[in-house]
């Protein structure tokens, strides 16, 4: 179990500086990144959009205290990285590596941390109905 923290946690730290270096990166190259965007035929107002969300994100993963958003919280990130990596396959711009990386980063921590609640019986509750048996 100890081992299966750590990992989580070596994988959630890399994971959050990459996220953390792409909003970073997108603020102080702003022209850079609209050009990029431009590029790949997204509107530029997405790079403000994109950085709030994936703060507001990575605090959700840091947290982690409602299953529901959690869950949520991780398809919007591999939708974000996953049409980012197919729109840089698209126009030939690259091969969205970074993208995936990201990408198989946050795989890890999802079944990591899956694997986790799991193990704290925390997963058992989740989902299960709150309504009173009928006899």
């Amino acid at each position: 179990m100890n081992s299966q923290k750590s990992f989580y946690y070596i994988a959630l730290g890399l994971f959050a500086t990459a996220v953390i270096g792409s909003i970073i990166n997108s603020v102080i190259n702003y022209d850079v990144v609209a050009e990029t965007f431009t590029k790949l035929g997204y509107p530029v107002y997405l790079i403000h959009i994109l950085g709030v969300f994936q703060f507001i994100g990575l605090v959700m993963i840091i947290f982690n205290k409602s299953h529901w958003a959690l869950e949520w919280t991780y398809a919007g990130f591999f939708l974000n990285y996953s049409l980012g990596a197919i729109a840089h396959l698209a126009v030939k711009d690259g091969n969205g590596a970074s993208a995936v990386v990201c990408i198989v980063l946050l795989i890890v921590t999802y079944i990591q941390s899956r694997k986790i609640r799991n193990a704290n019986n925390e997963l058992a509750e989740f989902g299960k109905p709150k309504h009173a048996k009928f006899v």
